[in-house]
């Protein structure tokens, strides 16, 4: 997988950019049993106060994920897209993030924010297992938002909320539909390489079944290292004996 520079351009423009799922179909549906097996463990254990649990989910697939992550083509794309010589994996997920970002049943939908301003240097790599159309809660992205002042963005979209004419008081969160957002209908078959720094929220999800989704960031040096304490829990008696590439990858080493 080599990337272009139309994408490229795409990318530090608008935010994102598609490209064919570089795993295939047999391994996708690899990642997809091994979540099924883990998946009570996963419930039912009392995971440490702060950790990201869909990180911890992601990690209790073992070794077959992360050798996913350490693909070098991903690797060079990703300093290519940050114009750096180094990056590590700062944060991922796998599972179904409505399940604990929206408990509530009768309204599974993320509301929109940013995992970051125009000074987060990100991207991530980010699949579906299940199809995400427009029933089953998919991505909406704002294009360009990640060069945009956060309360610039905020701004804009709260005023559209208030103009939906639902609201008493000012709302503490935006669920409205910008005009100029992109509603990823994400498959297995496809691959979103984007920035989280973007403003981004979900639709309603209206269908029965799962809607799961895994997915990756890479940062270069000096940036976040938010799941690196569920990852040395899950891999605790495996990560000091990994070699130095493999340490300063997953944020272990600077």
């Amino acid at each position: 997988m080599e990337i272009t520079a139309t994408q490229v351009n795409h990318f530090r423009t608008h935010g994102f950019f598609f490209i064919p799922n570089p795993f295939g179909e047999a391994r996708m549906r690899e990642m997809e049993r091994l979540a099924a097996e883990n998946e009570e463990q996963w419930a039912t254990t009392d995971w440490p106060n702060g950790f990201n649990r869909l990180a911890c989910q992601f990690f209790m697939i073992g070794e077959p994920i992360l050798r996913m992550v350490e693909q070098p083509q991903l690797i060079e794309a990703a300093k290519r897209l940050l114009e750096c010589d180094r990056v590590h994996v700062g944060a991922c997920g796998l599972g179904d993030a409505s399940k604990i970002i929206c408990p509530d049943s009768r309204q599974r939908q993320v509301h929109w924010h940013a995992d970051g301003g125009p000074e987060v240097q990100q991207v991530s790599f980010r699949t579906a297992l299940d199809r995400h159309d427009p029933t089953n809660a998919p991505l909406r992205i704002l294009p360009g938002s990640h060069r945009r002042s956060r309360e610039e963005v905020w701004e804009e979209l709260i005023q559209l909320e208030i103009a939906t004419g639902q609201h008493d008081v000012l709302p503490e969160k935006a669920y409205v539909k910008h005009p100029a957002e992109v509603e990823v209908v994400l498959d297995p078959r496809w691959m979103l390489v984007w920035t989280p720094s973007c403003w981004h929220a979900t639709g309603v999800k209206t269908a029965a079944g799962p809607r799961r989704a895994m997915g990756w960031n890479y940062f270069p040096a000096g940036g976040r290292k938010r799941d690196l304490r569920a990852m040395r829990y899950i891999f605790a008696e495996e990560w000091e004996s990994w070699g130095a590439e493999r340490k300063r990858l997953w944020g272990l080493l600077d």
